[in-house]
């Protein structure tokens, strides 16, 4: 079994991300281009009335880490290989004042391991060998307020904090016709919630567009990604 259709994925999200984010700064640049040359940059680029997006990609993925090293005792269970997608995610900004902010956070990661397993006759040999997969995505929205310490007309850094939603869903798919286990998706978490504390850099080399980058738990420990300002 591979996983070559999260590398897919992985690129169309870096692609989708270039796409979006040109189309909205060459918009936004071109009306405000004029204004901004006129504005007085001491304020800082980012202000209050300003709309701020962040499409990211973030590491580690944690889940996929730990089944990486998960074996069976059973000989008959072989791992294939796994796989995942994310950290990734948007952040949306409205900016209340020149120095605090409130948007949401969307955080999406998925990790999956493939397996096969034997089944034998009677006198141990092969009968047929059978393909399976264990998948689960996790998502997270929150609702999310930064306090911006520094501004200047390039740069803009922030700490922030976050709170929301906390879900899991859970596929397990089987080539056994006799594999009793719920085929279906199951969603399930031990906590509904989550938290994130942050701390964040934007750094903007057009007005209206730019780069980001997170520290933070709860959430990506890294993530780095385009800022576009509106």
């Amino acid at each position: 079994m591979t996983f070559q259709k999260a590398k897919k994925m992985k690129k169309i999200v870096y692609l989708l991300t270039i796409v979006l984010s040109s189309i909205i700064s060459t918009y936004s640049f071109s009306q405000e281009s004029e204004a901004y040359s006129n504005e007085d940059v001491s304020v800082g680029i980012v202000r209050k009335g300003n709309f701020i997006i962040d499409p990211y990609y973030g590491a580690p993925n944690f889940g996929k880490t730990i089944i990486k090293n998960i074996t069976f005792d059973n000989q008959k269970i072989n791992t294939t290989g796994e796989g995942g997608l994310g950290p990734l995610g948007l952040r949306a900004e409205y900016m209340l004042a020149d120095k605090f902010g409130l948007g949401i956070d969307f955080i999406f990661n998925s990790t999956k391991l493939g397996l096969t397993y034997d089944s034998l006759n009677t006198d141990n040999t092969l009968y047929r060998r059978y393909q399976g997969e264990l998948a689960m995505k996790r998502i997270r929205v929150q609702l999310r307020f930064n306090y911006h310490f520094v501004s200047t007309n390039k740069m803009d850094a922030y700490v922030g904090i976050g709170a929301g939603s906390n879900t899991r869903i859970w596929s397990v798919t089987n080539t056994d016709p006799a594999y009793q286990f719920e085929k279906g998706k199951v969603k399930g978490t031990l906590l509904p919630f989550s938290m994130r504390a942050a701390v964040g850099l934007r750094y903007y080399f057009i007005p209206n567009l730019g780069l980001n980058a997170e520290i933070g738990i709860g959430g990506p420990l890294l993530s780095a990604g385009v800022s576009v300002r509106i």
